[in-house]
């Protein structure tokens, strides 16, 4: 092959190739720079508009959406460009691919835009019923005052994105819809449809326990001002309460008002669980209410049962106190001579003279029977209202230990009335025989209140057996002395006795 041929060949392929470099290059340069225009472009519509600052506000993310939209602008433009480029130099092998990749693009961008604008749609009318649910609230104050009353933070934020992803998640089944996205349709669509046939329940669950909590709260104010009104915290007070009138909390008209307040708001929301369809929660809450509510007339009745015993009490305690003191009872203790255990100690102050003389009335006899009554009271009531709680074990106890309290006092009685007899006897011994009648009184004495002891310990029913073989054994042993001391001591005269009745018998025998 000469140069001139080669040179042929070489202008003919320079002059077929060179114009397709040429134009590939072109639309290259024309192809970059315009991808690097529309990048610009979206980015500087985008940061204008301030959309990304919006989306971040109402979603609360920080995706950088302006650097994703230009980039994808910029490589969308830059693959046309390519595919231009290399459909100028016939690379079919590269170009292919490219251009089924921008076909099926262009063939499944009606449905991205579809999607985008139903998503644009959604967003804009959940920000707009947020701000619908927002200006309400602010305009009706319904969020402080429920924030007020409450104690909580304000719920309008709250209740807003709670539309506002609400009103969004309603919408994505059309998005994905559009999108044609199956594996993701289907569950969504199931779901969305389960949220939607719920919904009714969620609200009317909202609505009654929103219901309730207002009447609760209602009750509760009426409740706390009815009985702050009668007077009751003074009651609470004088039982160590809070004062009346302070804002320390614990009075008794407060107390009321909660529990009335406790026994609004559980019921209505048992009634919201079970309107939510809740079985496994609403069943054994509203079992357990049933239960509740059946035991509060029980409760009422023994909390009423125990007042008026306190009150009946205090009062009967009180005239029974003044009329044992008015018949002289707080004197028994010294008649008997046991005044040192009531004694009290005169010399006080000018006041401490008040004090004293309370402290002395409250440790008399009259007093410390009266200080018995009320506690009898008080224990009867106690069983009584245990009877009406269903207490059977405290009940029978209670009962138990009235008995043997009774068995007690009457013991006590036993004892006491033994003691001033066993005195008395000795006085009554010592009077009539005032020179050798000490040691008969001591032994009469203990005679007496050995058989007052016994009669005691038995009446108490302390230890019965052991009471009869100790008094059985001090009685026989009494009388094998007796026995003892009388047959030892007599043996003389009742020798002399013997031989007398003998000689008598004798001399009537022997007379014709």
């Amino acid at each position: 092959m000469d140069v001139y041929s080669l040179s042929q060949q070489l202008q003919q392929s320079i002059g077929t190739y060179l114009p397709m470099v040429l134009g590939a290059v072109g639309i290259f340069v024309v192809g970059l720079l315009l991808a690097l225009f529309t990048r610009g472009m979206i980015r500087k519509a985008m940061t204008a508009s301030g959309i990304e600052q919006r989306i971040h506000r109402q979603t609360e993310s920080h995706l950088p959406l302006v650097k994703i939209a230009s980039l994808i602008g910029y490589w969308f433009v830059l693959i046309l460009t390519l595919i231009g480029v290399f459909s100028v130099l016939r690379f079919d092998a590269l170009s292919g691919p490219f251009s089924n990749l921008v076909g099926e693009v262009m063939l499944y961008l009606p449905r991205i835009l579809l999607a985008a604008g139903i998503a644009l749609v959604a967003w804009l009318v959940a920000v707009a019923a947020r701000l619908a649910i927002n200006r309400i609230m602010q305009m009706t104050q319904w969020d402080e005052k429920l924030s007020n009353s409450a104690g909580v933070k304000p719920i309008a934020s709250v209740l807003g994105h709670v539309i506002y992803w609400l009103v969004l998640l309603l919408f994505l089944p059309a998005v994905v819809t559009a999108l044609n996205i199956e594996g993701i349709m289907m569950p969504l669509t199931a779901m969305t449809q389960q949220l939607l046939e719920a919904l009714p329940q969620v609200f009317a669950a909202l609505l009654i326990g929103g219901t309730g909590w207002l009447v609760a709260k209602v009750v509760r104010g009426l409740v706390t001002q009815l009985l702050a009104s009668t007077g009751v915290d003074s009651l609470g007070a004088k039982a160590g309460m809070g004062e009346p009138g302070s804002k320390d909390g614990g009075k008794l008209s407060e107390l009321g008002g909660t529990l009335a307040f406790v026994l609004v708001i559980v019921p209505a929301l048992i009634a919201a669980l079970d309107a939510l369809g809740i079985n496994a929660i609403s069943a054994p809450a509203t079992q357990m209410l049933g239960i509740f509510m059946d035991a509060i007339p029980h409760v009422l009745a023994a909390a009423a049962i125990l007042i008026v015993a306190w009150y009946v009490g205090r009062f009967a305690a009180g005239l029974v106190t003044r009329l044992l003191s008015n018949l002289g009872f707080d004197g028994v203790p010294a008649r008997l001579g046991l005044g040192h255990v009531f004694e009290q100690d005169a010399n006080k102050t000018l006041t401490g003279n008040a004090a004293s003389a309370d402290g002395a009335a409250s440790r008399g006899l009259s007093a410390f029977v009266g200080h018995l009554s009320l506690f009898f009271v008080m224990l009867f009531a106690a069983v009584e209202a245990a009877h009406q709680l269903g207490f059977t074990g405290a009940r029978e106890l209670l009962e138990t230990f009235i008995a043997f309290g009774a068995d007690l006092l009457l013991g006590a009685v036993i004892l006491v009335v033994g003691y001033w007899l066993a005195d008395v006897t000795a006085s009554a011994i010592q009077r009539a025989n005032p020179n050798k009648g000490i040691g008969l009184s001591r032994i009469a004495r203990v005679a007496i209140l050995g058989l007052v002891l016994a009669m005691g310990l038995r009446a108490m029913g302390i230890a019965d057996d052991i009471v009869n073989l100790a008094f059985g054994l001090i009685l026989g042993a009494v009388a094998i002395a007796i026995a003892l001391a009388f047959g030892l001591g007599g043996r003389d005269a009742a020798g002399k006795i013997a031989e007398r009745w003998a000689r008598d018998y004798l001399q009537k025998k022997d007379q014709p």
